[in-house]
């Protein structure tokens, strides 16, 4: 949506692909595979300015956060590799020993405690959440939506 709202794009997904497109010049397709994952077709180019936009060092830690904390041996392959036009080190700084948004993406939560207590009759308990107002409306006009789960069911 960033590149949508914000660059001009205009993002078409079907069945098979997402097409982005800018100014009317498709820039770049992504293949939807069968697992619902999607893979750029080709390659891709980086832009010199995104060298000048940071003052952090242009490390393997800074492209690691750059590509959504991608693990650093794909990240390390892509350079050695030149899988990616433009990508340069800048620092030979070692990565950081701790990564906290990849520790914390990795963290899970224990369940919640069973409960002895259960609804035998369908709508004997309904539970109902309220979300809105947003800021976009949907095609109809609505700009709040809403769901029920019955207990028993």
């Amino acid at each position: 949506l960033y590149l949508a709202r914000h660059k001009g794009f205009n993002i078409t997904i079907s069945a098979q692909s997402i097409d982005f497109q800018c100014k009317g010049i498709s820039l770049f397709t992504a293949t939807i595979h069968s697992n619902n994952s999607a893979e750029l077709d080709g390659s891709t180019l980086t832009s010199e300015a995104a060298f000048s936009v940071s003052t952090l060092p242009v490390d393997i830690s800074l492209w690691h956060h750059r590509f959504i904390h991608h693990n650093f041996a794909d990240v390390k392959s892509m350079i050695s590799k030149e899988l990616v036009t433009g990508l340069k080190l800048e620092s030979n700084l070692p990565p950081d020993v701790i990564c906290e948004p990849c520790l914390a993406g990795k963290m899970h939560s224990h369940p919640f405690p069973s409960s002895l207590n259960h609804n035998r009759s369908p709508l004997e308990l309904v539970h109902s959440d309220l979300h809105g107002l947003l800021p976009v409306a949907s095609h109809s006009g609505y700009k709040y939506w809403i769901t029920f789960i019955d207990d028993a069911t």
